[in-house]
């Protein structure tokens, strides 16, 4: 029968323990587990920048380049629980290198229909949801494994640091592209985006060689996938953090579906101006990202979630109140700033709330709610503005981080009581190579 919890959101998510003794980079474990992400997020925004410029090439079809992002983001909702079970079942590093040697085989084919001159939109439309399938089923074992790398106080710090490189990957892979099909074809894109798949596997290769922190005695999982979710409905606090999350990535999507309508509508301006919109939120999140920890050893959870969605209403009440171009990229900054503070706070939490047995499964459902349902947001966005004013669509998604800041202010009255379930299964450093290996 699952342990029933009942922690407040900001309990989950403190952040006020002491300063990591360490630095990150300075632990073999993470800079292995950092790298290999960073390695397969350029590949990743390699792959879908040049796929989506080929399908355009291809059928002068803005809408099948739509069906192409599509396909690629679907297999997260769809598939994220059944990785996550994956997660609990099996052993983390050999899930990740099983879907990602999945993932480079399917880059090969990729790659070798392009240079043959056979890659046609379905085709590439097809093979994205492979890749994304792949992607789906390794993503919690991955997200899993960071608390067995680092302290349980650096949590939070560990989880921006990570997201950290997700930018840095999208900022190199797009360059990336655009510097390759300026001077060759395709093909080479492609092919660097299989090889890409060698990092996270060389990872978990080097990690089954490294000592680092685990739970004691032999993992397995606990219960199936329905009992994951009878776990989740059990334990307040989790559910909570998720609908967090989901909350959070209302703002944002509605800045990146509806900047260029905004521009040409409201603002008369040249729609490929929008493009200022989105940059300046990516510079408000990449600012929050690398003042995470320092702003959260100086504030409570409470009063970082608190902070974190109160930017994102000015943010988006700002935008919609603008009248000219410089104000409106200035309002999209805290968007992105308060994004940056809530999604490590979050996701730490629910990884210090979840026993070891249950964690590939709550991490699951991170990734549906945090990247799943982001189509959701876009859509409605979208759907709102064709229907009334750009403003006042934007007036209205400013209800979503004011419902997290009563979501957070309502479970933060349990502070007192729910600090002690951050301390999760007592943790051991063992040496992972003397331990069995789960095969597939």
């Amino acid at each position: 029968m699952p342990l029933k919890r009942e922690p407040a959101i900001a309990a989950a998510t403190s952040p006020t323990s002491p300063a990591p003794r360490t630095s990150l980079f300075r632990r073999p474990a993470f800079v292995v587990y950092w790298a290999g992400g960073l390695t397969s997020n350029v590949g990743t925004w390699l792959q879908n920048v040049t796929a989506s410029v080929v399908v355009l090439s291809l059928t002068h079809s803005a809408l099948l380049v739509g069906v192409l992002n599509f396909a690629t983001f679907a297999p997260i909702f769809l598939l994220s629980v059944a990785g996550g079970m994956l997660s609990d079942r099996f052993d983390r590093r050999l899930v990740v290198i099983v879907m990602q040697s999945a993932s480079c085989a399917i880059g090969i084919v990729i790659t070798v229909l392009s240079a043959m001159g056979r890659l046609n939109a379905p085709t590439l439309i097809g093979l994205a949801f492979l890749l994304g399938t792949a992607y789906a089923l390794a993503k919690p074992a991955l997200a899993a494994i960071l608390p067995s790398i680092v302290e349980r106080d650096e949590l939070g710090h560990a989880t921006a640091v990570n997201t950290l490189q997700f930018n840095i990957g999208q900022l190199g892979g797009s360059a990336l592209s655009a510097g390759i099909l300026a001077v060759t074809s395709p093909t080479w894109a492609f092919g660097l985006n299989a090889a890409s798949f060698l990092g996270p596997i060389a990872a978990m290769l080097a990690l089954r060689r490294m000592p680092f922190r685990q739970a004691p005695g032999k993992r397995r999982m606990r219960g199936s996938g329905k009992e994951g979710l009878q776990f989740l409905r059990q334990t307040p606090a989790l559910l909570a953090i998720l609908f967090a999350v989901a909350l959070s990535n209302a703002s944002v999507e509605a800045l990146r579906t509806l900047a260029p309508s905004f521009v040409e509508r409201s603002l008369r301006l040249p729609v490929e101006r929008a493009g200022l919109l989105v940059t300046a939120y990516s510079l408000g999140s990449l600012l929050g990202l690398l003042t995470f920890n320092i702003v959260s050893r100086r504030l409570s959870s409470n009063r970082l979630l608190g902070l974190a969605f109160g930017l994102q209403a000015i943010g988006v009440i700002g935008v919609a109140a603008s009248a000219l171009l410089a104000p409106t990229a200035v309002f999209a900054v805290p968007i992105g700033l308060g994004f940056a503070f809530n999604i490590p706070a979050l996701s730490a939490g629910l990884q210090q709330l979840s026993p070891d047995e249950y964690l590939g499964r709550v991490m699951s459902m991170f990734s549906m709610f945090h990247l799943g349902l982001r189509p959701l947001f876009s859509l409605t966005a979208g759907a709102l503005a064709s229907l009334i004013d750009v403003r006042l669509t934007f007036v209205l998604f400013a209800v979503f981080p004011i419902m997290a800041l009563r979501l957070v202010a309502t479970t933060g009255r349990a502070l007192g009581e729910g600090r002690s379930a951050s301390a999760a299964t007592p943790t051991s450093v063992v040496d992972v190579t003397e331990q069995p290996e789960s095969a597939i």
